[in-house]
Order: C-alpha cells, then structure tokens, then sequence
C-alpha cells in the first residue's frame, strides 16, 4: 500500500512540474489588439444672420424709439439642436426718448430668462428673437422667443420682457393673446 502512496505521490508531482515548465515554454503573443474609434468629425457651427428692428412706442404720453439688435455670440457656450450646432445669440435692446436721449440700453442672452426655461430649452435653445409687445401707463412690454434656429421646426418658447418706468426689468411667461375668428 506504501507503494501505491509513493506511485500517486511522485505521479502527482510529476504533472505539477510538467504544468509548471508548460506554462514557462508557452509563447505569449505579443500582439495587442486595440479597437480604433473614428471619431466624426464635429461641423462647425452655424450662426444666424444678424438682424436689426426699430419701431416706436407710445408710452405715457410720448414716443420712445426703440432699436433691437441681434448678433451671434462666439463667447457662448454653442448649443446642438437638431442634429446641428448653432452659436448662441445676445440680442441688445436700447430704448431712447424722442429728444434722442438714452432711456434703457440693455444686452440680454438667453440666461437672461432661465428661470422660465424648461430644461430641454437651456441646453438645446438658441435665443432667437425679440420684438416689441405692447404698453400700458407704467410698463413697456416686448417678447423673446428662445428654441429652435431652424425654421422647419416649431418648437420655442416665448418669455415676455417688461421695463418699468424707472428702467428696471422684469420677466415673465408669455401667453398669446387670442385672435378672434
């Protein structure tokens, strides 16, 4: 019985030794197989055509002229809407009395109305346009529309821009008035 105990012994040892000196004569590959990502290129993007509005305002008694200048702002952050990217837009408001003096001058960006934005709008929104809306005794009223630059979508949000007397502003949802049919 020894001798069975001594023949599985040194069989034992024998294939642990030869699994050992396998393991030392396996050649190892040398080759290292990376995927290569191919980023696509990003397009650059795309700003909109500036654009320039005047009009007048009867407020108070009196004319006030106003001017609406929009222009691409490189310095902020571009937004992708659509499957394409679009530099961001200030749009400067200045408001003078008839006399030519300067009531209200004032650049606003789209972070200028965040807190009326729903998520979607502030990260996929450009600030699009802004036009005057009304008056009445105490408030000039104009409307900013943030979302969608491309035409063949119809997806914005209007906010409402309201000036005081004194010039302070103030911001608020904007609902349409409705039109009689």
């Amino acid at each position: 019985m020894n001798k069975i105990y001594i023949i599985l012994s040194l069989s034992c040892a024998l294939a642990i030794a030869d699994s050992l000196t396998s393991c030392k004569n396996k050649q190892q590959d040398e080759d290292i197989m990376i995927e290569k990502i191919i980023e696509k290129p990003k397009s650059k993007a795309t700003s909109m055509a500036a654009k320039s509005t005047s009009g007048t305002a009867n407020w108070a008694g009196s004319k006030y002229n106003f001017s609406i200048r929009r222009a691409a702002d490189t310095s902020l952050e571009d937004v992708e809407n659509h499957d394409s990217l679009f530099h961001d837009n200030r749009i400067e408001l200045t408001i003078t009395r008839t006399d030519g003096s300067q009531f209200f001058s004032q650049t606003f960006t789209k972070s200028s109305f965040s807190g009326l934005l729903n998520r979607d709008t502030k990260e996929n929104g450009v600030f699009i346009s802004m036009a005057y809306d009304k008056s009445d005794a105490n408030h000039l009223y104009f409307v900013a529309s943030i979302g969608s630059p491309d035409e063949s979508y119809d997806d914005f949000t209007l906010v409402q821009l309201i000036i005081d007397r004194q010039g302070a502003t103030t911001v608020a949802s904007y609902t349409p008035p409705e039109t009689a049919m």
